[in-house]
């Protein structure tokens, strides 16, 4: 796996068992006589997990040992040992000893519930195929709600601080938190190093790299230009890049489509980007390390997450504005916001005082991203903005100063949905509809970031880690206890 793969606010493990066969249905608790059965459905997810948490050289050999032929045959051995990759990425080596916390249904289609050190919790769905030796036939893993018991309102700030505290004691994150409704500050803190050889802390104004989040201002941008006149979402390419290399994406693709993920487009984590990351500066610069590969399927046939799509909404922002697109951003975003730390920060500019990214080595020490980062970041992602910033961000939501509600909603409505998780144009969409939440979130080595914003109420969650995964615990944690413990209001 791609390590340097930004995916949307859908938990990454969950959204790449698009591989995988579907969930086990009507899954119901074992009776008390089912022992054996629950022994054997316990054995399989240890033999899941033994696959997901081995060495990548040893996965293939587990793979031929546990799960049955149709399961490999309708997936592909490739596909599998990807989403096993991912999953050992995502969840770490937790799983190799952990034992589930319940176990439903049985003797041959069962889930198992498991609860991370990190207070995640996970749901191992399996189905059994065979009788002398039963293989896995199926699975599916999602993330199931943490458990937390609510406060009153008055405690949410002392209960948020514990928990970062504690979090920050084990190692587990390092980076910043802020938790508001509309102007009011209910929590922010700070923790761990901001760059670790020099001494300097990460603090609440601490510009942290965003990743995709970034794809969120691509987004408004595009509105903007469409709300003016200057754009509509169903132009096709050329209209606006007539001279763009590649005669398909221009002559095919609409920016609806590059909005949605639904282009074809593929994304420039390949082996151009590599050979050339310390000196990418520009969206051309990025178009060139992917514009010639061909489509992953016809313009609006499937869906799959791009960072090459979000670089052509970046050139076509230039083409229309006549300014770069770091500046326009800067001008029609941060600036009317009030983002005051935010920017596209080059990777050697230690002026701007950002926090470096760490990543564990194969050794467990700690080192930093740099060398992982191109020059700047893209329209795909790759901006630097402090929790401050977020919430200045969705004040200006809130308040209509970047865009109308309606031209909003527009973006915020879902297009497509993975589990349940909508996206609509770079935007993610979730919740229900009593207390829905708009946001997107961003993954690389080093960085970990979470953004959730809930526009009827203005309730504001906003996690930034520069350690690998960091935000994503913090923020599951964090946005179901303040639901539990602030009522919805409109």
């Amino acid at each position: 796996m791609n390590r340097g793969l930004c995916r949307c606010i859908t938990a990454v493990w969950l959204a790449a068992l698009a591989l995988s066969s579907p969930a086990v249905a009507n899954a119901r608790p074992e009776a008390a006589s089912g022992q054996a059965s629950q022994g054997l459905m316990r054995q399989s997810a240890a033999q899941f997990w033994q696959v997901v948490t081995a060495k990548p050289e040893d996965r293939l050999a587990l793979l031929q040992r546990y799960f049955s032929p149709g399961m490999r045959e309708r997936n592909g051995d490739a596909g599998l040992l990807e989403t096993f990759a991912t999953l050992a990425e995502v969840l770490g080596s937790d799983m190799a000893s952990s034992r589930p916390t319940e176990v439903l249904g049985g003797p041959r289609e069962g889930e198992l519930h498991y609860t991370l050190s990190d207070g995640r919790r996970v749901s191992l769905k399996i189905t059994l195929a065979g009788d002398a030796a039963p293989l896995i036939e199926k699975f599916a893993v999602r993330p199931l709600p943490p458990k937390v018991t609510a406060v009153k309102p008055a405690q949410l700030p002392a209960a948020i601080d514990a928990r970062i505290k504690a979090e920050s004691r084990a190692g587990r994150f390092s980076g910043a938190v802020l938790v508001a409704r509309g102007d009011e500050l209910i929590h922010a803190r700070a923790a761990g190093m901001a760059d670790r050889q020099a001494g300097r802390a990460n603090l609440i104004d601490t510009p942290f790299n965003l990743g995709s989040i970034n794809k969120m201002f691509t987004a408004i941008a595009i509105a903007q230009l469409q709300a003016a006149g200057k754009l509509d979402w169903q132009d096709r390419v050329g209209r606006h890049l007539p001279d763009f290399p590649n005669a398909k994406i221009r002559d095919q693709v609409t920016i609806h489509q590059l909005l949605t993920h639904t282009s074809g487009v593929g994304s420039y984590w390949n082996e151009a980007h590599a050979a050339r990351r310390h000196e990418l500066d520009t969206q051309l610069g990025f178009l060139q390390t992917f514009v010639d590969q061909p489509l992953l399927f016809e313009p609006g046939a499937g869906l799959e997450y791009s960072n090459g799509g979000p670089v052509i909404l970046g050139l076509i922002i230039e083409a229309i504005s006549g300014m770069d697109y770091y500046s326009y951003i800067r001008k029609h975003i941060y600036e009317p916001a009030g983002m005051r730390w935010a920017d596209h920060f080059r990777r050697d500019d230690r002026s701007a005082k950002f926090a470096l990214g760490y990543m564990k080595t194969d050794a467990g020490s700690w080192q930093d991203n740099s060398q992982t980062l191109s020059l700047r970041g893209s329209a795909a992602g790759g901006g630097y903005a402090s929790v401050r910033d977020l919430h200045a961000f969705a004040r200006a939501l809130k308040q209509e100063r970047l865009l109308t509600r309606p031209q909003l909603e527009t973006l915020w409505e879902a297009r497509g949905q993975t589990g349940p998780i909508g996206y609509g144009y770079l935007f993610s969409v979730g919740g229900t509809p009593a207390r829905r939440w708009v946001g997107h979130n961003g993954g690389a080595p080093g960085i970990s970031a979470e953004f959730l914003f809930y526009p009827d109420d203005g309730l504001v969650i906003a996690v930034l880690a520069n350690q690998d995964h960091a935000a994503t615990a913090m923020r599951e944690w964090l946005s179901a206890l303040v639901e539990a413990s602030l009522p919805a209001r409109r």
